[in-house]
């Protein structure tokens, strides 16, 4: 079974990312030939982000958390999450629902398809 790994900057996200989780989840449920992985990277967040990503990965065994020390930015966030992925395939969303997970079976479809990158395109 192939492992799909979700990777998620998070910043300022105590509220959203409880539905951001259960979307992927939700999104996971009918790509069932698929395992998954979330990858939270809390960047240095002033809320209580931390403390939302420790209670999720405590109640989740296939999400674990990353604390950076300080905010180094959106994109070291995302490498760093990247490093600790385990996935065959890795999907890169925003913690605040922006990017929609439910459109991951497309990018599954396509990376299945062997093609080595897909990118989302919104719009018309």
């Amino acid at each position: 079974m192939k492992k799909v790994s979700f990777v998620i900057p998070c910043y300022r996200s105590e509220k959203t990312l409880p539905g951001v989780i259960a979307e992927i989840k939700d999104s996971m449920t009918i790509l069932s030939q698929y395992s998954f992985e979330i990858v939270l990277v809390n960047d240095s967040s002033p809320d209580n982000t931390w403390n939302i990503i420790e209670t999720l990965s405590k109640e989740n065994e296939n999400i674990s958390g990353i604390n950076l020390s300080k905010n180094f930015g959106q994109h070291a966030a995302l490498m760093a999450g990247m490093r600790e992925s385990t996935g065959d395939f890795v999907i890169c969303l925003d913690d605040d629902g922006q990017t929609p997970a439910d459109e991951v079976g497309k990018l599954i479809d396509a990376l299945e398809d062997n093609h080595d990158a897909v990118y989302a395109r919104y719009g018309n």
